[in-house]
């Protein structure tokens, strides 16, 4: 199935190919390095917070950015690590590094017991919680004397050692600099595994990301943790490294520095971090604006927000793309590059391995039975009674005029609308009252009357995201890009490749989602629906919107769907292209069915005629 013009397309050059992360970040991490011979303690210690800002901002970035979760309370997590270590340090002699490791583990566990209840609250409701919470921690330790101190804080909190060598600022400033280039490398690492593109999955379109099984409270949950560890770690170093901490140090400007970094910088990008906590960090010192600090940063978000809503890296990098002349992407085999050009083929069988032979006149069993489905919204019966079979290798076709209930039927099999009555089997097992994820399991999978394409993902890594649950590494194995992980990152990018073939799609596959022409999202949207390997595939309109063109490519896809034994059930109202490819046709009117046959016996049938066209009023 692999053809010279499918090789060809993946070939396409990209707008530019910068040097990568690693190629970048030694040689800045060994010019840092030498900075303490020619910089004075005074700016070593600008360096140094710099570098404590980028490792809290690096997770509150992963949160913030990839997550869609704005969290206005970190900096009471940051002091949990802080206060923790230098408590453990000081009442039980434990050393620096056993006492970060508790810092830690205490703001996963306070962050975990934080996140789980208020993640499903969302939106500005979860920003919200998450500054009470910053005010509970703040005010747990101006009044918890015998752990903190009051407002006083804890003084002579003691310097890490290394066996018998005590740090100094210099060799803590190395330690931070080393520390922060890891949590840059680990924000980079998120961002190029299943788990990061399904992070921005479910911030971009949580529906669409339900639809290919992705659970939204899991990918959101592993970031908060990962977040929630950096910031404990940051505040351990933090404690021991000026040997003085105060609840007035993690107030409520502190959050708002933390949030400000992160949108300065660019939410979502890599340097985002890096460049928001130079400035933010260096602007006051630099001004001598202590005294008017907030309002200074108030000016910032201002002007951000307005003049460059995705941060300086998220406006930049994208003009610099658009400048600098395009080089050809070179394929690589490490799981980062098109490593599937020069694998062999796979085919239709190993890319729907559940699609299955068999049709109502060989005597075979339905693979999709739909029996009796009911819905009510309020006093409204929108659904009556609906029920039908699908048979393996066929195309069965929901008609009927505007707000028959075809959609609410369709979404019923999904699993998003709950069934008030009746029952959705799949060969057999029953999977309404199923959750999402259980349902697309069960081999369901659909595509949306409007395309749900995650637009800040490639289109490969749109179809990427759909194989997720199935062949995704574990969270660990992502953030250190194992041998394994990147083994499995390849065969998923190879398949997704594969699913791009299946359906002819011959553009530019390094492009974003988001720019692409409406005919292009619907077909990677039905390469995504099929990249979850389902038994049934629900189309609903999908050649609403095409042109002649697009819809003769759409039909002769879905012919070498149904000849490889998928089940369809497909919503369409262009009635020469329903008559084309359908094999069975039930209508609906009024929410209930008054007709099912050929689409010939349909096209007949009076009683569609008149639901389609009216009868004529004699009385006028």
């Amino acid at each position: 199935m692999k053809t010279e013009a499918a090789l060809k397309r993946r070939s396409v050059p990209r707008a530019v190919r910068f040097p990568s992360a690693l190629a970048v970040l030694v040689p800045l991490l060994a010019l840092l390095m030498t900075a303490p011979l020619f910089l004075s303690s005074y700016y070593i210690n600008i360096l140094y917070m710099i570098g404590i800002y980028i490792i809290i901002t690096v997770g509150m970035n992963i949160l913030i950015g990839y997550c869609g979760v704005v969290s206005i309370g970190h900096a009471g997590l940051m002091a949990t690590g802080a206060y923790v270590s230098a408590y453990f340090s000081q009442h039980f002699g434990l050393s620096f590094w056993l006492t970060t490791l508790l810092g830690m583990a205490l703001a996963l566990v306070l962050g975990s017991l934080f996140a789980i209840p208020t993640l499903r609250a969302g939106g500005v409701f979860l920003s919200m919680i998450t500054i009470a919470f910053g005010i509970v921690i703040n005010e747990v330790l101006v009044r918890w004397s015998a752990f903190s101190g009051g407002p006083l804080g804890i003084s002579g909190i003691a310097k890490p050692q290394l066996g018998d060598y005590s740090f100094t600022l210099t060799s803590m400033y190395e330690l931070v600099l080393l520390l922060a280039a890891g949590a840059v490398m680990l924000l980079r690492n998120v961002r190029r595994s299943a788990w990061g593109r399904a992070m921005i999955a479910v911030k971009e379109n949580e529906i669409a990301s339900l639809s290919v099984g992705i659970r939204p409270f899991r990918i959101q949950y592993a970031g908060f943790a990962l977040s929630s560890v950096l910031a404990g770690l940051a505040g351990a170093i933090y404690a021991h490294a000026n040997s003085f901490i105060s609840p007035d140090t993690f107030g409520f400007h502190m959050s708002i520095q933390l949030v400000l970094v992160v949108i300065l910088g660019g939410a979502g990008t890599l340097l985002g971090p890096v460049i928001g906590s130079v400035i933010i960090v260096m602007l006051p010192e630099v001004l001598e604006l202590e005294k008017l600090r907030l309002a200074l940063y108030g000016v910032i978000m201002f002007v951000v927000l307005y003049f460059l809503p995705k941060g300086i890296a998220g406006t930049l990098l994208p003009l610099l793309r658009r400048l600098v002349p395009a080089k050809a992407d070179v394929p690589s085999d490490d799981g980062n590059g098109d490593a599937s050009v020069s694998a062999p083929s796979l085919s239709v069988k190993e890319l729907l391995p559940y699609a299955s032979a068999g049709s109502a006149a060989s005597g075979s069993a339905p693979v999709l039975q739909v029996k009796g489905l009911n819905k009510h919204f309020g006093g409204l019966h929108v659904v009556r009674d609906v029920g039908f079979d699908v048979y393996a290798g066929t195309v069965h076709t929901l008609i009927g005029p505007n707000g028959a209930g075809k959609t609410t039927v369709l979404n019923m099999i999904s699993g998003f609308y709950p069934v008030d009555a009746g029952t959705v089997q799949i060969q057999g097992h029953t999977v309404s009252g199923r959750t999402l994820a259980q349902v697309v399991g069960a081999g369901i999978s659909r595509t949306f009357q409007h395309t749900r394409l995650f637009g800040e993902l490639t289109v490969l890594e749109n179809i990427m995201v759909a194989m997720t649950n199935e062949a995704s590494p574990g969270f660990f194995s992502s953030l250190l890009q194992t041998g394994g992980a990147k083994k499995k990152e390849a065969v998923i990018r190879r398949r997704a490749h594969a699913y791009l073939d299946l359906v002819g799609y011959e553009g530019d596959r390094s492009e974003k989602a988001a720019s692409l022409p409406y005919g292009h999202q619907r077909m990677i949207e039905i390469a995504r629906a099929l990249a979850v390997r389902p038994r049934v595939l629900l189309l609903d309109e999908p050649a609403a919107g095409m042109t002649a063109g697009e819809i003769g490519q759409l039909e002769a896809v879905i012919r070498r769907l149904k000849s490889a034994g998928l089940s369809i059930l497909l919503i369409e109202h262009h009635m020469d292209f329903v008559t084309r490819i359908s094999d069975q046709v039930t209508v609906l009117d009024y929410g209930s069915i008054i007709a099912e046959g050929s689409p010939e016996e349909i096209g007949r049938n009076p009683r569609v005629i008149q639901a389609y066209l009216g009868e004529e009023d004699h009385d006028a």
